[in-house]
């Protein structure tokens, strides 16, 4: 692959300790990609330029898809225009060309995507700081943009030609401030005034992309039409008895009438929402800069005597525990004992014949026996309903505000301790000479980082790390599975079609990771129960920073209500959004695949973290339960109504009755 100018202006921009872009107003970015892509265009002699004129030299394509579109508008236009011009209206796809060039870099193994919100160089080049570029060629070529670069700049080293045009590029975009400390860029100014005259075609594009910064500088921001819509509700209560029943479905239903961002009272309590598409694009972008989420769980963490946690942390530890925690929680992990996991699945099916269980808290126990085998090698099974017990107590009256008392009564102190001990045990197996000492899990990873760095993972968090899986997947997946038979049983025909899918699976044999990958119709119905009932609709935040978004600021230290799964029922983006349609992810119609319309994990910094091994636990549980047992909800005629306290699920009249399944 040949490296583009574009491509390393991101590259020279990448923060790996914030796991994003430097922090640089997007109308510099914009132009400074604007103007890579003709550069790139110039020294494929495809154009050239001065103050006075581009002119197309030839229009045959290079055969790369980040110049070829421009090469191509430039071609069929009619009229003579300067590189003004042209970089004007490229800028206009900057976002098009940042996600393409950030997608290239991903493929090409430069750059490594952690789980969708963070970025950083990947392991090769991060250690020997050489990568490809574009004139293929060995040696002071392949060495990363950012050293070559401060050669140049620190060390009078003289810049090849491409170098040249980076350098004045970036520093007549106003990138290097995102990328160099003051006393730095002072040091080098003389040194950047003669590199940034080496190159001619250089030299024109960034004193007209200088020219085009400056000009958008000066151009103040367009006042506030209207003050920020405000949701009607009730003296004092505000919108709290509307939102009561089902808060999603609340802010769903004014985020249609009022936008992407509202204003709402609970209580005397005024809170900005962000909901929808639009909103989700800038929370994903911007969100990491603007919000922060140590707010919502600080409460949560300190009953637990955590010091840290990675839901309520920002900033460059919270990117550094998340860079680890992304391989614990990994599909790999977890297909790698789905023989495990099944046996789990068949051992509670065994338990519940000849009675009514509970719909949320039999898929719970499930998932609860999944997660500490899968992951800790440690059984959880005697201790399932302290955990149950201890995370709903726990988030119904930290995040809720419900009852404080309830942790101070004898019960959940009681649970509380047994947990405690439950860790204390597990981490004991996997100290050396234990039972797991070597055994390639969570709790060595945990242990192996709190040994390396103490500091980011000190002793008194180690415990609690152990159960963490539990708090985050027990409750997520559980009622996701449990939303699933709901929604089948409610579907007869599409329930035959899911039984006879997984029916022929284990047909051939035990499941594998390969083989679930086959159950199409099953992933259609786990991906539409996701739309349709998404577990967090809400995430609470902090606006660290003022902000500009819709044409309103918000003011920095406001609450903040993130509605992302908002999206999911606008009917723009999936007609009909409450009916169940499993067709919506066929080929053809793909709703899913449009950008930051199917959120159900999350997005931006804070996504789940374990979104894949998520993902496969619920079919695997779905596609094992349906093939093991024959079951009808108790009573039959049973209706959806939703509980909301600590999280939404079906409430606790959702149960289910075991039958015997008819065999051929």
């Amino acid at each position: 692959m040949k490296l583009r100018i574009a491509e390393e202006i991101l590259l020279l921009l990448l923060d790996e300790r914030a796991g994003d872009l430097a922090a640089v107003a997007e109308v510099r970015l914009h132009h400074a990609l604007a103007g890579a892509v003709l550069m790139d265009l110039a020294f494929e002699d495809r154009i050239d330029t001065d103050l006075e004129k581009l002119m197309l030299v030839s229009a045959e394509p290079v055969g790369d898809d980040l110049l070829d579109p421009v090469l191509a508008r430039i071609a069929e236009s009619a009229r003579d225009a300067n590189a003004e011009h042209w970089l004007r209206e490229v800028a206009k796809e900057g976002e098009t060309i940042r996600e393409a060039a950030m997608g290239r870099l991903v493929r090409a193994g430069i750059l490594e995507s952690a789980e969708k919100g963070l970025i950083a160089l990947s392991r090769h080049v991060r250690r020997a700081r050489r990568y490809p570029v574009a004139d293929g060629t060995r040696g002071q070529a392949h060495q990363e943009v950012r050293l070559r670069v401060m050669q140049v700049l620190f060390d009078d080293d003289v810049p090849s030609p491409r170098d040249a045009a980076i350098i004045g590029l970036a520093d007549a975009c106003g990138l290097f401030d995102g990328v160099l400390a003051k006393d730095e860029r002072a040091a080098v100014a003389d040194r950047l005034d003669v590199v940034r005259r080496l190159d001619l075609i250089g030299r024109t594009v960034a004193q007209v992309v200088h020219e085009l910064v400056e000009e958008a500088a000066r151009v103040p921001s367009a006042p506030t039409a209207k003050p920020i819509p405000f949701a009607k509700g009730l003296p004092v209560v505000g919108c709290a008895l509307a939102a009561r029943k089902n808060l999603g479905d609340f802010l769903v239903k004014k985020h249609l009438e009022l936008g992407p961002l509202f204003k709402v009272k609970f209580h005397g309590q005024e809170l900005y929402v962000l909901a929808g598409q639009e909103a989700n694009t800038w929370v994903h972008k911007q969100g990491k800069r603007y919000l922060r989420s140590c707010d919502a769980w600080s409460d949560f963490y300190r009953e637990l005597g955590l010091s840290k946690m990675l839901t309520a942390i920002d900033g460059d530890e919270h990117v550094r525990l998340r860079r680890f925690n992304a391989t614990l929680y990994s599909r790999d992990r977890f297909e790698a004992r789905i023989d495990t996991a099944v046996e789990i699945v068949r051992s509670e099916i065994d338990s519940w014949a000849g009675r009514s269980v509970g719909g949320v808290n039999a898929m719970r126990r499930i998932v609860s026996r999944q997660i500490g085998t899968v992951l800790t090698h440690s059984s959880p099974a005697e201790y399932v309903e302290d955990f149950l017990l201890f995370f709903d107590t726990l988030l119904s009256t930290r995040i809720a505000r419900r009852r404080p008392t309830w942790l101070h009564a004898r019960r959940f102190r009681k649970v509380h301790r047994r947990i405690e001990n439950a860790a204390a045990e597990v981490i004991e197996e996997h100290m050396p000479g234990g039972r797991w000492a070597d055994a390639d899990d969570l709790v060595n990873d945990l242990i192996e980082l709190h040994d390396s760095d103490p500091v980011l993972l000190p002793e008194t968090d180690l415990k609690f790390g152990v159960i963490t899986p539990y708090l985050v997947g027990t409750d997520t997946v559980g009622v996701t599975c449990a939303y699933m038979l709901y929604s089948l049983f409610k579907h007869p025909e599409l329930l035959g079609r899911v039984q006879a899918e997984v029916d022929a699976l284990f047909a051939e044999g035990p499941p594998t990771a390969r083989s679930m990958r086959t159950l199409e119709t099953t992933h259609r119905v786990a991906l539409e129960t996701l739309r349709r009932y998404p577990i967090v609709p809400v995430v609470l935040r902090r606006v660290s920073n003022s902000f500009e978004f819709a044409g309103h600021r918000v003011p920095a230290g406001e609450v903040l209500l993130v509605a992302a799964t908002a999206s999911h029922f606008v009917p723009e983006l999936f007609p009909d959004p409450y009916s169940f349609d499993i067709d919506r992810y066929l080929p053809d119609r793909a709703e899913h695949r449009q950008r930051l319309a199917f959120v159900p994990f999350g997005l931006g910094s804070h996504r789940c973290l374990g979104a894949g091994f998520a993902e496969a636990q619920i079919i695997l549980n779905l596609a094992t339960i349906l093939h093991e047992a024959e079951l009808a909800m108790d009573p039959p005629g049973y209706e959806l109504a939703n509980a909301t306290m600590p999280t939404i699920r079906p409430d606790k009249r959702f149960r289910l009755r075991l039958m015997r399944r008819p065999r051929s």
